[in-house]
Formats: C-alpha cells, sequence, structure tokens
C-alpha cells in the first residue's frame, strides 16, 4: 500500500472520530429533533454558547446563539437589547408553552450556568417553532453587592457623627428595660399579697352590692319610693324649730312620751 493511500485513510478515520466525538458531546448534530426558540433579555447572568436547556431539571437543549440587538423591542414596547437562540428538544414540546417562564440559573453554588424552563399549563398554547418570548431578567448580583456596601457606609458614617446620641439612646433603652423589669417583679409580689387580694374581693363585693342596688332603684317601684321621699321631705322642711321644741318640751308631749 503506497504512502499516499496510508495517510489518506488515517486522515479520514481521525475525521470520522472527530465528528463520533463532537456528536457525542452535543456539539454536533446531524440528525436533530430539536426546534429553535428565541429567548429576550436585557441581562443574560453569564449564561453562555453551549450552556444546557433544562425543563423541570431535564437537560431538553442548549443554547445555540447570543445575540446583540440595540433596536430590539417586544410587542409591548419594551426595549430588550438581548437574544438568545435556544434548541428544545421536541419531547419537552408538550411542557413548554404561551405561560411558561425562562429563567436564567446556576447549578449549585459556583456550578455552570444553564437556562430553565418552568412549565406552562395546559389550558395555553404550545410555543411553535422560532418563536420569540421574554425571558425573566436574573438579579444583579454584583449591583446588591455595590448597593449593600453603600448602605453599610451611610449607616456607619450616621452612627460616627451622632454617636454622643446614639450612646444616649442605648442607655435610655437601657434604664427602660431595668425599670420595666422592676415594675414587672413588683407587680408579681403584690399580686400575691394575701391582703391586698382579700381588699381587692371586697371591693368586687362591694360594686356588686351597688349594682344590685341601683338596678333596684332603677325599678317602677324604685322610683316610686324615690318620689315619696323626697315629698316627705320638702313636707317637712316649712316647720319651725322653736315650734318642734316646744311640742317635745310640754309636760303632757313628754309625759306621754317617757
Amino acid at each position: 500500500m503506497k504512502i499516499e493511500t496510508k495517510v489518506g485513510l488515517l486522515f479520514v478515520g481521525a475525521l470520522i472520530m472527530v465528528t463520533i466525538f463532537a456528536w457525542l458531546m452535543g456539539a454536533l448534530v446531524p440528525f436533530t429533533n430539536a426546534y429553535p426558540v428565541y429567548v429576550q433579555y436585557n441581562y443574560a447572568g453569564g449564561i453562555e454558547v453551549g450552556s444546557p436547556v433544562r425543563v423541570m431539571g431535564i437537560k431538553v437543549g442548549k443554547v445555540e446563539k447570543i445575540e446583540f440587538m440595540p433596536n430590539q423591542k417586544t410587542a409591548a414596547g419594551e426595549e430588550v437589547k438581548l437574544r438568545i437562540r435556544i434548541s428544545i428538544d421536541k419531547k419537552a414540546r408538550e411542557s413548554v408553552r404561551q405561560d411558561s417562564k425562562f429563567f436564567i440559573n446556576l447549578a449549585g453554588i459556583i456550578g455552570e450556568k444553564f437556562l430553565e424552563i418552568s412549565p406552562g399549563s395546559m389550558n395555553t398554547s404550545i410555543i411553535e417553532s422560532g418563536a420569540t418570548v421574554r425571558g425573566e431578567d436574573p438579579p444583579r448580583i454584583d449591583q446588591l453587592i455595590s448597593q449593600s456596601y453603600g448602605l453599610a457606609g451611610k449607616i456607619l458614617d450616621l452612627v460616627e457623627k451622632n454617636e454622643g446620641s446614639v450612646t444616649h439612646t442605648l442607655e435610655l433603652f437601657d434604664h427602660l428595660v431595668t425599670n420595666l423589669n422592676k415594675t414587672l417583679v413588683q407587680l408579681d409580689k403584690t399580686t400575691q399579697n394575701v391582703e391586698l387580694t382579700r381588699l381587692l374581693k371586697n371591693l368586687v363585693e362591694i360594686s356588686e352590692d351597688v349594682r344590685a342596688v341601683s338596678s333596684k332603684v332603677r325599678t317602677p317601684e324604685g322610683k316610686r319610693t324615690l318620689d315619696l321621699l323626697h315629698n316627705l321631705l320638702w313636707r317637712l322642711d316649712p316647720l319651725d324649730k322653736a315650734a318642734i321644741k316646744k311640742f317635745f318640751q310640754e309636760e303632757g308631749i313628754r309625759a306621754k312620751l317617757f
């Protein structure tokens, strides 16, 4: 066999092996059973070409292309400057519907980024091949950390500028808690005092008696009794003290009485 033939066979064999390896790794799919969907974002959160696409935690596709589109807008008029082309296996097509959500997620704490699709409800239609949907922008961790540092700096600056006031406020709060604790202890001791308990019981009984008397006074018989007492007092009012004294000092009346 000629040397040229051996080199040619070696080249063809290497090409076949590379093709098989690319097919096994998912980089080359000559007979694909997937359909494309375009997802719009304003922040991709580190997603890359080749990142997996998952539905309910199961890999059903991958990210095929990331495009910057500064002039792109959604149907509602929102400016969305990033478009990601993903492929989804047709076996998951029944789960990807119009009300599905497209999240950018992280596998573990420091794992790879992937695009997660939440399954939609059966009441909505299936997302067709080549459709464009709006994704859920991931949170900007860098902005949150930066804002946290800024907030912490403002708090420290406020404490440093008002150190005396803060210290005084803490001291007042400490005194308040101490006095409240003493008051609760004294109240607990007071509730355990037998004499005070008896006094409170007597007061309750007196109030019940007064209530019973007042309820009787409000009755028609009680009102008539009050009217009779009122009339009697007013009849005695014109009597002269001297006449009453003379009446009781007469011998006949005194003898009859005593």
